[in-house]
């Protein structure tokens, strides 16, 4: 379950570059839900997304993962929870690595990791 409450975010806040991109949003999505976000440029998508991943901070309000606080959790730590694709291609993907490889990567997250070769036969096998 996510949910979003009261979410406000400003850029240049008290300045003439001044942008409101989200002003008090409010979302609740159960497991099983699926959600399409809509909007024009500057919209605020990408910004709540990016609330929701911990990549960025909301000035105000609450978000919860699962019905745990989240809201000031690092990034790196809300991964273990979600798990996000990216528009670009080259985001969030090592490019110099094989598709094989980045989901070879990808599936080990929440495993213990060492130093070892980066696809082993078992993960071939996933991948084929």
């Amino acid at each position: 379950m996510l949910k979003i409450n009261q979410i406000n975010k400003i850029f240049n806040e008290s300045t003439p570059d001044e942008k409101i991109a989200l002003d008090q949003i409010n979302l609740t999505l159960n497991t099983g839900d699926f959600m399409t976000v809509i909007g024009s440029n500057g919209a605020g998508k990408s910004t709540m997304l990016n609330m929701i991943s911990g990549a960025l901070s909301p000035d105000f309000g609450i978000i919860e993962i699962a019905g745990k606080d989240v809201t000031r959790m690092p990034e790196y730590k809300r991964s273990q929870m979600i798990g996000r694709v990216f528009q670009d291609p080259m985001a969030g993907t090592a490019p110099s690595m094989t598709i094989e490889e980045n989901l070879a990567m990808a599936y080990s997250r929440n495993k213990k990791r060492a130093l070892k070769k980066g696809v082993d036969k078992k993960a071939a096998r996933i991948f084929p």
